[in-house]
């Protein structure tokens, strides 16, 4: 893997070395303990991170202008190679097992469905849930027939927008109203490519991503033996801070209102200026293809800080209407942002680039690619239809073109019903 001269240092990608002790609020403190130091504690973190915003359903924050409301999910993506412990991203689960079993709730959303599937449960959940795939090539074989399903799905998710969906088969139409979705995926770095596709289409810039970029040392703890009746000690701490969890859960529950997390003005400031050096670096590094990283990576970041906030709130007292970010905490997540864009950084040199591909190349018979030549650069699905009347060729017949396209990478689908080419009209 190339890397640039921004991440050069090992040292420098990793993030719990750089937590001083207590700087993590006490339940992520504990939690995080049980995992070895390095890249596995940073592994756990961000699951620990992924799996608290679920518990928090009740916080909220404003962001950009005009105002967008943020809730805490977070899309996170750990990419590292085969047997490199990225198994220890289970324990986050463990935090919400008394969500899913003293209060009866549905968290979890299967990776092995379609997107048609996806979207139903979702649905079923109330728009809430997360979707955890611990082998992303799971999730890539599964929606590679709608892989633009799957890229509007992954921007509604982030941005809390609408998702719909007609079911032609019953003719059921589904809306998810506000979706509130976390997505934890890992996978090894040749999974990458097939499932974001490309460094054009701005899907990775919708998740934190955390590259495991060293060989792990062996582990000898595979020779223990646990006595039989003995309950090994990360089980009973798992869920005494489960249980905690679900109580915090309740208590924002059945609240009444939300909760708004605010940054203080000196802390917006200084993520102003944070964001315009890493905007400079990035840019000369990368040019503007990275931008969406750039751009994006401000609410990941308060979400993050959000997250840290929500767990510290006391459960003793009311719960309030408005918090505000300690510096603790705010240093906590500039530290975790700056970290997650170099991490960002290594998984956009793992993407491929698209290139200008000469028309005689796109495939298909010559009705195809006479079809592909006469589509603006921009379109509709109406614009598609309107060719295929000039061609003589069924909406079904181009609805398959077009699916072909996508998969190919000539073709994206920018939103629902919308498309933009992605190639050169000209040889």
């Amino acid at each position: 893997m190339n890397q640039s001269n921004l991440i050069t240092e090992k040292q420098d990608l990793l993030i719990t070395p750089h937590l001083t002790e207590g700087q993590l609020p006490s339940l992520l403190e504990q939690a995080v303990a049980v995992a070895p130091a390095g890249e596995t504690r940073d592994m756990l973190l961000l699951s620990l991170l992924t799996n608290c915003g679920y518990a928090l359903p009740a916080m909220r924050m404003l962001h950009g202008r005009p105002h967008h409301t943020y809730s805490p999910e977070l899309l996170t993506m750990i990419v590292a190679p085969a047997a490199s412990g990225k198994g220890i991203m289970n324990y986050g689960r463990l935090l919400l097992q008394a969500i899913e079993g003293n209060n009866g709730k549905q968290v979890y959303i299967p990776a092995n469905s379609s997107a048609s599937a996806l979207i139903k449960i979702m649905d079923e959940y109330d728009g809430r849930g997360i979707v955890f795939a611990t082998e992303m090539d799971t999730l890539t074989q599964t929606l590679r027939a709608a892989y633009g399903h799957f890229g509007d799905l992954v921007r509604c998710i982030f941005e809390h927008e609408t998702v719909s969906q007609l079911r032609r088969q019953n003719n059921e139409f589904i809306e998810i109203r506000n979706p509130r979705i976390a997505m934890l995926l890992s996978g090894t770095p040749n999974q990458v490519a097939p499932l974001l596709r490309n460094r054009e289409n701005g899907l990775m810039s919708r998740f934190g991503c955390y590259v495991v970029n060293s060989r792990m040392d062996f582990d000898d703890h595979v020779w223990d033996v646990e006595e039989e009746g003995n309950t090994p000690s990360e089980a009973v701490l798992y869920d005494r801070l489960a249980t905690e969890l679900g109580d915090r859960y309740l208590w924002m529950e059945t609240a009444g209102h939300e909760c708004y997390f605010y940054l203080t003005d000196a802390q917006l400031k200084t993520i102003k200026r944070m964001f315009r050096s890493e905007y400079d670096t990035y840019s000369q590094e990368f040019g503007d293809l990275f931008d969406a990283s750039l751009k994006r990576m401000p609410v990941i970041m308060k979400r993050i800080g959000m997250i840290l906030t929500g767990l510290r709130l006391d459960m003793k007292k009311p719960f309030p209407e408005r918090v505000v970010c300690s510096e603790e905490d705010f240093q906590t997540m500039l530290l975790i942002g700056h970290k997650l864009l170099m991490h960002a950084a290594m998984v956009f040199q793992m993407m491929p680039e698209l290139k200008a591909t000469p028309v005689g190349e796109i495939g298909g018979n010559m009705l195809q690619r006479q079809f592909f030549q006469m589509l603006p650069m921009d379109f509709t699905k109406q614009d598609a239809v309107k060719q295929a009347e000039v061609l003589g060729v069924s909406v079904k017949t181009i609805e398959v073109w077009l699916q072909k396209y996508i998969e190919s990478s000539h073709i994206e689908r920018v939103m629902h019903g919308s498309y933009r080419k992605a190639i050169c009209k000209t040889a």
